[in-house]
């Protein structure tokens, strides 16, 4: 069986008698309607059973009932208990019906009931003690109404009572209303103001719901107490109530009731311009002009406890304005140039007005403008009458400034538009240029046309300007073009590529464009208005290179030649690694030349190829002596030759070397120093053997030395 709990208060119900067997199909559906605050109606679907038993509780339970267990039912809850657990009670124990309406409850209480069908047999009654949730047990809240209200004391004096009544009530009822009764009147509203009328006193308020449910709260009460209220009263008579700013004061005394000891009063003055008193009497000057509403509460006293009885009084006070308080000046601040100062007085109402300036000059218009002649400080002073019978006097305080330095130098009346910065030099350092863009004092004559310059220097009183007007005319852009080689033809022309007043030719001419024949630099200044543009263009008049090196050689062991392929402004590029026009060849092998210029290349080669013995004798046209190790030493080489005098003589005769030894030659240096380079001469004495005998030769010639 599924446990269950069950509420403490309990209901048995009656037995039918009956013989029937034990139901096998139990009660379910039980539901709840028709829910008041003291009563609920159970509904339920009938099983096989001849009747059925309902028990209820205030509290969840496990009860089920013992087949011949007798039980006496009554449907007012509590009045039946089960006998053996006094915190159950049966309230249905019938056949036929599936309704049963519950009384007895108690409001917003949660109660659980339980349904068992059995056969209605007596002390032999059988039960069917199945219980499911939701089926034959359910629970279900009666209806229930927390009643409150507050009440927050307005005023709580007669005649002008007020009270705000707030409903705090809770219910589990949907869509309830309240009403509160006050005695004199009703309202379902809330929050509520009420007045009440009639003497003081104790005040009765009652808070009634509106509902028709049986057994719920119908009335709560409060009470409220109203003071009798005792009337203070200004006498007018006392006071001016309209007087002028100039010299307004204000002392208004409250004639205060006759009040019963021990009452007294306190006081609270509301001035109208913010600012308030608690002193019995009122003193007070206004600083500025209008109609202030002023308000006085008297609050009673009851042994120097507040009763919460106010009376207030209210009345108007008017401050007439000044004829001076609303003058105006442009600025109070100028620099001595240019100043102008315009000083005026609105007021229409105006029966007398003067100006006193500072400067033993015044005026007697009522709006006029005066000029100071010298800096310094000012006080200015304004007398006026007005209509209201009004007074007044004001006084400006006004400064004229010295002068203001805007000049500024290096701005010249055109420029071209060459980009070129241009140094300006302002006379005061804190002022701003505009019009132009000037940075850090530098201005870049970039645009074209007529041109703006404004230069301010001001502060926070006065300022001073200096205009300028430049032009700034466009630069001509001549465009020669690149340099260029002119190939196989023996002129060319070149043009300036843009429109000038002028032109001006490295060559002298004059015209926009030229015919040239040379290689060279060509030069052509263009000139708008007053502003050059200059362009160069470096020409090349060539033809395509020819190379032509010697063809394949046979030499003597130990002989070399130089390889020549010089071509006008040429570049070179030998097999060997070399990049000049001419080199010495003095191994075999292939040997080959590349010849370029910018119009076209050539190329040749030749072997070099050497006999296995030396000639008679071999003498070299160049060497070149130095670090290079390659043709460094001359010397004389031949077959079977023996030396005896080699001689080395410069251009101008000199003897610079001589030797009488073999393998012996001349290193291109004289007393240790390295000599020129350019042509020497050479001597040679030599024998070569001729069978059994020696024979003499001898040979001169030149020499190339070559650095």
């Amino acid at each position: 069986m599924k446990k269950i709990s069950i509420f403490t208060v309990f209901v048995v119900l009656f037995v039918y008698s009956g013989y029937a067997a034990r139901p096998t199909v139990q009660a379910t559906t039980l539901t709840f309607n028709n829910i008041n605050c003291d009563a609920m109606n159970l509904n339920w679907t009938n099983g096989d059973g001849s009747a059925r038993l309902i028990i209820a509780s205030k509290t969840p339970f496990t009860y089920t009932p013992t087949d011949g267990e007798q039980f006496t039912a009554n449907p007012a809850f509590g009045a039946s208990p089960v006998s053996t657990n006094p915190l159950l009670c049966v309230v249905y124990n019938a056949n036929g019906t599936n309704f049963v309406k519950v009384t007895g409850l108690q409001p917003g209480q949660v109660y659980y009931f339980a349904i068992f069908e059995h056969d209605n047999n007596n002390t032999s009654t059988e039960y069917l003690t199945t219980v499911t949730s939701g089926a034959n047990y359910n629970s279900e809240t009666t209806k229930n109404i927390t009643m409150d209200f507050t009440i927050e004391n307005l005023d709580s004096c007669q005649m002008t009572n007020s009270f705000k009544f707030t409903n705090n009530s809770a219910s589990s009822i949907p869509g309830l209303t309240y009403l509160f009764d006050f005695g004199d009147g009703t309202s379902t509203s809330s929050p509520v103001v009420h007045h009440f009328t009639g003497s003081g006193g104790y005040k009765n308020i009652n808070l009634i719901p509106q509902t028709s449910l049986t057994g719920c709260p119908n009335l709560f009460k409060k009470n409220v107490k109203i003071f009798p209220k005792k009337i203070g009263y200004i006498d007018k008579t006392t006071y001016k109530d309209s007087q002028c700013l100039e010299d307004n004061y204000y002392e208004i005394s409250s004639l205060s009731p006759l009040m019963p000891f021990p009452m007294g009063v306190t006081y609270h003055w509301w001035f109208g311009d913010g600012l308030e008193s608690t002193f019995p009497k009122m003193k007070k000057k206004y600083t500025q002009s209008g109609t202030f509403n002023v308000m006085l509460e008297l609050n009673s006293m009851s042994y120097s406890k507040p009763t919460a009885c106010k009376d207030t009084i209210f009345f108007t006070l008017t401050v007439l304005p000044s004829p001076v308080g609303n003058i105006s000046i442009n600025d109070t601040f100028q620099c001595l140039k240019h100043n102008k100062f315009d000083f005026n007085n609105p007021d229409n109402s105006l029966t007398y007005f003067k100006w006193y300036f500072g400067d033993k000059d015044s005026s007697i218009q009522q709006s006029v403008s005066h000029v100071y002649r010298d800096t310094g400080s000012y006080k200015v002073m304004h007398v006026a009458y007005a209509n209201s019978g009004c007074k007044g006097r004001d006084t400006i305080d006004i400064v004229v400034l010295p002068d203001l330095n805007s000049t500024f130098t290096g701005l010249d009346s055109f420029y071209c538009s060459s980009g070129l910065p241009v140094n300006l030099v302002p006379a005061d350092g804190t002022g701003t240029f505009v019009d132009y863009n000037v940075n850090n004092n530098t201005l870049i004559p970039d645009k074209t046309g007529k041109q703006k310059l404004t230069y301010v220097v001001k502060n926070q009183y006065c300022a001073d300007t200096t205009v300028k007007y430049f032009n700034i005319y466009k630069t001509p852009v001549p465009a020669l073009g690149k340099d260029s080689a002119i190939c196989n033809i023996n002129s060319f022309d070149l043009s300036a590529n843009t429109v000038g007043d002028s032109y001006l030719w490295s060559t002298n001419e004059t015209t926009p464009s030229i015919t040239v024949y040379n290689s060279g630099l060509y030069t052509v200044e263009v000139t708008v208005g007053k502003c050059p543009g200059k362009d160069s263009i470096n020409l090349f008049f060539a033809t395509a290179p020819k190379v032509d090196i010697l063809g394949d050689t046979i030499l003597c062991k130990g002989g070399g030649l130089w390889l020549n392929a010089a071509y006008p402004k040429s570049k070179y590029n030998w097999n060997t690694g070399s990049t000049d026009s001419m080199i010495y060849a003095f191994q075999p092998g292939k040997y080959k030349v590349t010849v370029s210029n910018p119009c076209g290349v050539a190329s040749d080669s030749m072997f070099l190829y050497y006999q296995t013995e030396y000639c008679d004798l071999f003498m070299a046209n160049a060497f070149s002596p130095g670090n290079d190790l390659v043709n460094n030493v001359f010397l004389p080489r031949g077959r079977n030759i023996t030396v005896t005098l080699f001689q080395i003589y410069n251009r101008w005769g000199e003897l610079i070397f001589e030797t009488d030894q073999n393998n012996t030659g001349w290193d291109g240096t004289f007393k240790g120093e390295y000599v020129q380079e350019g042509l020497y001469l050479w001597k040679l004495n030599y024998t070569t053997p001729n069978g059994p005998y020696l024979k003499k030769g001898n040979a001169a010639g030149q020499i190339l030395l070559i650095r």
